[in-house]
């Protein structure tokens, strides 16, 4: 999808539609845009532009807090349109995805009408302003690097091994899918410019300097399948965490435990809806003061847990007994070690569970917080909710 989150504010509101368009985190002048429309993009506004520098390139330039509940309510939408040609899935952001086609087009002919078939139902079905590139190919990678580098609202399709020279010559390394400024640096240490010398690279200098992640380079790069889909089981991270950038910076422990608690809850509430629980707990925070160490403790449990009390209480001890040596900028909690939940309750879980699943049903119907602890109380404005573009839920 293209300028995902901007577009889809511009199609909630006709309003601000050919308009350039800023998603942001936060609205302050030291917040960063999240999401440019293309609008934007074309003054100079990208993604990860401060709003004070936005102002700067465009001062008419209409600022939005994002909405990451509007955004993944379109995520569904579009994934159900897809998944309605194959079952062979694998949802890679929450703009984007992977889908197999082999045994449902039987030719890259019959591969591009469902390609269009697809962009023309998310209009009609979702909304007539979102944009949606599609590539097609034989590989997932080949797929991506087509999808990533065509035009916006445009389908294309790279049949052959053939057309691989002709399509990398006209980009450069930075445009290939894992390749980063510090990574091309790398390849450039070793002779290696353009995306056609990567692929007539010989294997072993590639695996001499960067290991083995070199023959998985060049063999995406040349187009051998290394990467097929994943299942949901395979997708589901062994990890989940929420982190949040303190915008009054304090050591007021009674603030960060209001703090720590929002982002307890959605941890829990993300491990619930997973049907997952979790064997250790981790907690950090960083100082405003960047010569000071930040502090972090990571610690597994005796038994698995899902409760967002029992995560909270386990994180919030290490807050109350540790001495800040500084003011606090950043704080984060999380999970790990994530297993599938059983219908047994453990003889030795303190809390039942179904209380937390019973409560995460009720705000789902009538809303976030509808329901909740005394201690959430007044906190709307503490870590409110946000959204990656690799978080899907």
């Amino acid at each position: 999808m293209n300028s995902y989150f901007a577009t889809v504010e511009q199609q909630a509101n006709p309003f601000i539609r050919g308009k350039p368009v800023g998603v942001c985190a936060y609205l302050s002048n030291n917040g960063c845009i999240v999401a440019s429309s293309i609008e934007a993009k074309k003054v100079g506004i990208k993604t990860g532009c401060l709003v004070k520098k936005a102002k700067q390139l465009y001062p008419n330039i209409i600022l939005l807090e994002n909405d990451p509940n509007k955004y993944r309510t379109v995520t569904k939408k579009f994934f159900n349109i897809m998944t309605s040609y194959s079952e062979d899935f694998e949802p890679y952001s929450i703009d984007e995805a992977f889908l197999d086609l082999t045994g449902v087009a039987h030719d890259y002919d019959e591969a591009f009408k469902l390609a269009q078939e697809m962009n023309i139902r998310i209009k009609q079905e979702i909304g007539s302003y979102l944009k949606c590139s599609i590539g097609i190919s034989y590989t997932k990678f080949l797929a991506k690097f087509v999808s990533d580098v065509i035009g916006v609202d445009e389908i294309r399709s790279l049949k052959s091994k053939n057309e691989l020279s002709q399509w990398f010559e006209r980009y450069k390394l930075t445009d290939i899918w894992g390749i980063n400024i510090k990574l091309e640096e790398r390849l450039n240490a070793i002779g290696i410019y353009t995306i056609n010398e990567l692929k007539k690279s010989p294997i072993q200098n590639l695996i001499q300097a960067l290991g083995k992640p070199g023959y998985f380079l060049w063999a995406k790069v040349n187009g051998l399948e290394i990467d097929y889909l994943r299942d949901q089981d395979q997708l589901l991270s062994k990890s989940i965490g929420h982190s949040y950038c303190v915008p009054n910076w304090t050591r007021d422990k009674k603030y960060l435990e209001k703090v720590l608690y929002k982002l307890t809850h959605r941890v829990g509430k993300r491990l619930r809806s997973r049907d997952q629980l979790a064997q250790g707990i981790y907690i950090y925070w960083t100082y405003v003061d960047y010569s000071i160490q930040g502090y972090g403790k990571r610690f597994k449990l005796k038994t698995s847990v899902t409760s967002t009390e029992v995560i909270f209480n386990k994180a919030v001890k290490v807050l109350r007994d540790t001495e800040l040596k500084d003011k606090v900028r950043m704080l984060a909690v999380g999970v790990f070690n994530l297993v599938p939940r059983n219908n047994q309750l453990s003889l030795f879980i303190t809390e039942d569970p179904r209380i937390s699943r019973l409560v995460d049903n009720i705000n789902n119907v009538y809303g976030d917080y509808a329901i909740h602890l005394g201690r959430m109380w007044k906190t709307e404005d503490i870590a409110r909710d946000r959204i990656g573009f690799r978080k899907i839920d």
